[in-house]
């Protein structure tokens, strides 16, 4: 029996004069526990990335660089931190009244989320329009294993004029499809989007 075509962790890359990156998606849940070595649970997207210097200066790359776009509902996500999402499993999240993105919010899916009594999430305050609102079960200290793997295999946050590998942890809502999601980078080398149709 022949083995099929499909591609289910596509790679796309972008560059520009500064930097060349890399990366490939995964949206199946068996593929990424598999990858990380633990199940981080529903609603992750892995994202390996590839990030290689084009000059000989320091490049400071981090985390924070990459948002996950989805073109079919304009969210952009930036990556989930170790601790919350092996912390996750504890938290209840529910939409808040209102819907849509604010201009200049990055509009998690999971939103701001209340963990134990801070604010996590991808920057501004309070519950607005498009945030979701959650409780938090503070008797659960999160996963161990799963925490120690997603740090171990985490994209870093350093400078450097090498190669720099590793995975990004998104949140995302719902059934997309890959045609639709796009690696967004907006760092200290400029601004590249990486799509990720076929």
């Amino acid at each position: 029996m022949l083995a099929s075509h499909h591609v289910t962790s596509p790679t796309t890359s972008s560059s520009n004069d500064n930097v060349e990156i890399t990366a490939t998606i995964t949206l199946a849940e068996p593929e990424i526990a598999q990858k990380i070595g633990v199940d981080p649970g529903t609603g992750v997207v892995l994202v390996e990335m590839h990030v290689l210097p084009k000059t000989d200066k320091d490049l400071r790359v981090s985390p924070d660089d990459f948002f996950l776009l989805s073109h079919d509902d304009g969210e952009r996500s930036q990556p989930f931190e170790p601790a919350q999402l092996a912390g996750r499993g504890a938290l209840v999240v529910s939409p808040a009244e209102g819907g849509g993105t604010k201009g200049g919010h990055h509009g998690m899916p999971l939103g701001e989320i209340m963990l134990g009594g801070g604010m996590i999430g991808a920057g501004g305050s309070g519950r607005g329009p498009g945030t979701l609102s959650s409780k938090a079960d503070n008797k659960s200290a999160g996963d161990p294993a799963l925490l120690k793997a997603l740090k171990a295999k985490q994209f870093p946050d350093k400078l450097t004029t090498t190669e720099v590998s590793g995975y990004l942890y998104f949140p995302l809502d719902g059934k997309h499809k890959l045609k639709n999601l796009a690696v967004l980078y907006r760092g200290q080398a400029g601004r590249l989007d990486l799509e990720f149709q076929h």
